[in-house]
């Protein structure tokens, strides 16, 4: 019996409003929605139970991106329903696609102005999705010390993109 990757499942759980509004956003109907999201989440989790996801999140957003796309041929084929006009193409938009590069660009200065150690915490909690007791264990520090420059991470992280947002 395969084994679901455990990063999958909480990936998911901590971008589950994140989904379910960028789903909302493209169909008519809560219903919709709501449908639309938890089918993703039982693609994503199926596909997980096949070996890690390398990023569940980006995997999922995938995911409800096709389903999106295959309610939208089902409706040109006189479907139940009809998706929004604004669902013309899957693809971001170039304004999003400009947001989300000047967003990583952002991102990443605060991460290249922070200390080392300190970026070193929040990259392994972020991305690697470590506890603080295995990041601590890692760097030869405590998990208090790597309480402290994760919480200090997030502090310079929100102050780059809060003074940006205020330009």
């Amino acid at each position: 019996m395969a084994v679901q990757d455990p990063g999958a499942d909480g990936a998911l759980a901590k971008n589950a409003l994140r989904l379910r509004a960028f789903v909302r956003s493209r169909v008519r109907t809560d219903a919709d929605a709501d449908d639309i999201s938890q089918e993703t989440y039982a693609r994503v989790l199926a596909r997980s139970r096949g070996g890690p996801l390398k990023d569940p999140v980006a995997y999922a957003f995938r995911v409800a991106l096709n389903l999106l796309s295959d309610k939208g041929r089902a409706g040109a084929r006189g479907g139940e329903e009809e998706i929004a006009d604004d669902m013309a193409s899957a693809d971001p938009s170039p304004f999003e696609v400009l947001d989300m590069k000047q967003r990583a660009d952002l991102y990443a200065r605060a991460l290249r102005a922070m200390p080392r150690l300190r970026r070193e915490v929040f990259i392994l909690r972020q991305s690697a999705d470590l506890g603080y007791a295995q990041i601590a264990a890692r760097l030869g520090i405590s998990v208090e010390a790597a309480q402290k420059h994760f919480s200090r991470a997030v502090i310079d992280v929100r102050r780059a993109m809060d003074t940006e947002r205020a330009l």
